[in-house]
């Protein structure tokens, strides 16, 4: 069905199925990771009580976009995301754990939104097109140790888009938000993590 879709379409039906001037509105859902292993001491992993010393992390993300496409090669998005928590657990004399407040393990929840550029090129006389976007991204950080809650960094993308019809949009890609850390007596408490995934998109568009 996809190979007949691709057949038929011709560059003529690019300004109706490509249309200028058009929000539109989708769902994410795909699977990914934050890296809160790159705080965990690899080399000699009980040396070092103030990072942890065990991470599990990664699973389904999900998020939603709102987006302005100016012509059928920019268009402007608006983006939150939804990453997997993560269990992060820290050796028995880490000062969280026989400090206030006590912490030998916790769950960190992490979200984020980005502002970006979209740049798409159609490939051939198809509806498919390839994409890449960039822009700032603001990741979010929430559990019990975290001082520095949020970071304002870059934020990258890249995939195909499909257009089904004029209204309709599939897209495949993977993406990645930039994180914060810092070199610290206790690196834990300001570390922001880095997130990516590869997700799969369905969008409404209409002319404006």
């Amino acid at each position: 069905m996809l190979l007949l879709s691709l057949s038929l379409f011709s560059f003529a039906d690019a300004p109706t199925i490509f249309p200028s001037n058009a929000l539109y509105i989708g769902v994410n859902i795909g699977g990914g990771s934050t890296e809160w292993k790159y705080l965990v001491d690899t080399v000699d992993p009980n040396g070092n009580y103030t990072t942890p010393n065990h991470v599990s992390e990664g699973g389904p993300s999900w998020g939603a976009v709102f987006g302005y496409a100016i012509n059928q090669n920019v268009a402007l998005e608006l983006q939150y995301m939804q990453f997997a928590d993560a269990s992060i657990q820290f050796p028995s004399f880490s000062p969280y754990t026989i400090n206030p407040p006590y912490v030998t393990g916790m769950v960190s929840e992490t979200n984020a939104y980005s502002l970006s550029a979209k740049f798409l090129a159609q490939l051939g006389d198809t509806p498919l097109r390839a994409f890449t976007a960039i822009g700032p991204g603001l990741v979010c950080r929430s559990d019990v140790l975290a001082h520095t809650k949020s970071v304002i960094a870059p934020y990258l993308s890249a995939g195909v888009n499909y257009n089904l019809n004029s209204h309709w949009m599939a897209e495949g890609g993977f993406q990645y938000y930039t994180g914060f850390g810092r070199s610290e007596i206790k690196p834990v408490k300001d570390f922001i993590p880095f997130a990516w995934d590869a997700y799969a998109r369905l969008a409404y568009q209409f002319v404006v």
